[in-house]
């Protein structure tokens, strides 16, 4: 009688696991699926409207669980400017975005054609965001250099993240459910082994379906709006 209640209890802990391990298949074949062999077009906009420039990401399957992304930043007189990789991961639980892609686009334009390095650091955005959820918070620390020899290092904070509301968000790409998050930010650039802090405010509008944003916008530590970065097309 025992070895049969033993053997229930590890069946049903088995059949437990096993459905664990499916949904978290599922969730992240969902996300993957979604955004593999994509390309997104962002808009960079000053605070009237006007093009500063746009940023595509192209995303290509790695595996079940994991996106590369692609990033190719070009101005507005149509001059490429910086470009890397950065990994999408899901893990069942969340989506974790490589930390160098929340570095913002206007810190790194003036390090065109220069080697960017770093420990790998993830921000996390869990599947199941809720309206009032404080979110993890993320540190990362990159090494910009020319030809082998370091330059200078930039240093980013992300702190304060929290889940405001849910919208819908319309772009030229289309209507997205979203969800608003908002964070402080602190990019530090070093040389010299000195650093002056850049105090930033952001909002975001993240698609759970994407695994990334929609509309994004920063503001100065007065909370002033400094620009927008907006979706504008997919293919």
């Amino acid at each position: 009688m025992l070895k049969s209640s033993m053997r229930g209890i590890i069946t049903i802990i088995t059949l437990l696991f096993l459905g664990s391990q499916l949904a978290d298949a599922q969730n992240c074949g969902q996300f993957v699926g979604a955004i593999s062999g994509k390309k997104l077009t962002y808009v960079n906009l000053d605070t009237k409207g006007n093009s500063l420039g746009k940023i595509t990401y192209t995303a290509t399957k790695k595996n079940a669980t994991t996106v590369i992304v692609h990033a190719d930043f070009v101005d507005k007189d149509g001059k490429p400017g910086p470009s890397g990789d950065t990994e999408m991961i899901c893990d069942g639980d969340a989506i974790k975005v490589d930390m160098k892609s929340f570095v913002p686009a206007s810190s790194m334009k003036q390090y065109n054609n220069m080697q960017i390095t770093g420990d790998v650091k993830y921000m996390a955005y869990p599947l199941n965001l809720s309206v009032g959820q404080k979110l993890d918070d993320g540190s990362v620390t990159l090494d910009i250099g020319n030809g082998g020899q370091s330059m200078t290092a930039m240093q980013m904070d992300i702190i304060n993240r929290m889940v405001e509301k849910e919208e819908n968000v319309t772009t030229n790409a289309g209507t997205f459910d979203c969800y608003k998050i908002t964070y402080d930010s602190t990019v530090k650039i070093k040389m010299m082994g000195i650093g002056i802090p850049l105090h930033i405010k952001v909002a975001e509008w993240f698609s759970p379906k994407m695994g990334r944003f929609v509309k994004s916008e920063t503001y100065d530590k007065k909370s002033k709006l400094k620009g927008t970065m907006v979706l504008d097309a997919i293919n």
